[in-house]
């Protein structure tokens, strides 16, 4: 028989029988080896003989590690590590090499105390009895409507094929409802800004809103890398024909492009005069807002754009940009206050880390490590 049960191994059992931290693991009989490959193949193996007694030539496998419980929820060394790969990735979007490596490690060390901030949020919405069902809904299709899906069925499937569970997907939307409701409701509904607010610090600060020239745009790449370049140029007149012919630059867009920007219809935002490469911006030169340019070939495929806007250098007036800087200046007194108001949720709560781990929001009384 094979002589196999899950068990945690305890480095330290609080009150109540609660267990601080400790790892999840997997005593397996060394002896029965062949057997459990077997059962492990058919699909077995999860099955546990409850009062088995530990076997001599057992070993401990860790399959888990927990580094934090903020009340009665854990953080694992799993999760830990998926949040840093995470933001490696995000900032690999920006950065390469060692500057790369520099923000990683500056951005990393905050990473337990932003995981310890949302479960605190989590638990507080769950407290005050906040219920978010009908705006996940909302945001899911929100999400639909952006993807230009047919169907939540659709999304589900998307969100699948790019490796992602279902469940978590949703879960995770709905935690960032409940923490947006809760930081509204004790953060920024005690947060007011006036408008004389906002002019005083448009009057001090009024070359942080100038508006720098340069073109927005949209854009078709038929990529030579996808396509063979005979198909790729038949693919791109094909496209031109259309958009000729009257059809709208996002949909044919969508229908055509190789490039991330197909899926919010061609739009790659505002560029700065001096930051396009030359080729791109001498085709665009003498194209007015609304048109289209010709055909451009270059290194990565056949290129459209379309110029969205055209922006020549100014100062705007305070009226012009009133509402941005009121909100800029909102968000900033949020930020501020949502520090404390977290410091606060840290202080009522009982949060305890594994050894080596560091909460870096930690109030100055600091957390308990075990």
């Amino acid at each position: 028989m094979l002589g196999r049960h899950l068990h945690l191994t305890r480095a330290r059992a609080g009150r109540r029988g609660v267990v601080d931290f400790g790892e999840i693991s997997i005593r397996v009989n060394v002896m029965a080896k062949k057997t459990f490959n077997l059962l492990t193949w058919l699909g077995l193996a999860a099955l546990t003989l409850v009062g088995t007694a530990p076997m001599t030539n057992a070993r401990t496998v860790l399959i888990e590690r927990i580094i934090a419980r903020v009340n009665n929820k854990i953080v694992t060394q799993r999760q830990y590590d998926k949040e840093r790969e995470t933001l490696h990735q995000q900032l690999a979007q920006q950065y390469s090499g060692e500057k790369l490596e520099q923000e990683f490690k500056l951005k990393s060390k905050d990473m337990l105390r932003d995981m310890i901030d949302q479960d605190l949020l989590v638990q507080k919405a769950g407290d005050d009895d906040i219920n978010v069902e009908t705006d996940v809904i909302k945001r899911l299709d929100e999400v639909r409507q952006q993807y230009n899906l047919p169907s939540l069925e659709a999304l589900q499937q998307g969100v699948e094929k790019d490796g992602m569970n279902w469940e978590d997907f949703k879960d995770q939307i709905k935690r960032q409802l409940l923490m947006r409701e809760v930081i509204a409701r004790e953060v920024g509904s005690r947060i007011i800004i006036s408008r004389a607010d906002a002019r005083k610090y448009f009057d001090a600060h009024m070359k942080e809103f100038d508006s720098p020239p340069g073109v927005h745009l949209a854009e078709i790449l038929v990529s030579t890398e996808k396509h063979s370049p005979a198909e790729a140029e038949k693919l791109a007149k094909k496209a031109m024909g259309e958009l000729d012919s009257g059809a709208r630059f996002p949909d044919v867009a969508k229908e055509y492009s190789d490039a991330p920007s197909a899926k919010d219809g061609g739009d790659v935002g505002f560029f700065k005069a001096g930051t396009i490469a030359p080729e791109i911006a001498k085709a665009i030169a003498n194209v007015d807002v609304g048109e289209v340019s010709s055909t451009i070939k270059t290194q990565y495929g056949y290129m459209i754009f379309k110029v969205l806007e055209k922006r020549v250098g100014k100062t705007p007036t305070f009226e012009q940009v009133a509402n941005q800087v009121m909100n800029y200046l909102y968000d900033q007194k949020v930020q501020g206050a949502l520090r404390g108001f977290l410091t606060t949720l840290r202080t009522e709560s009982s949060i305890r880390l594994a050894p080596g781990f560091v909460d870096t929001g930690a109030p100055p009384a600091g957390d308990r490590t075990d």
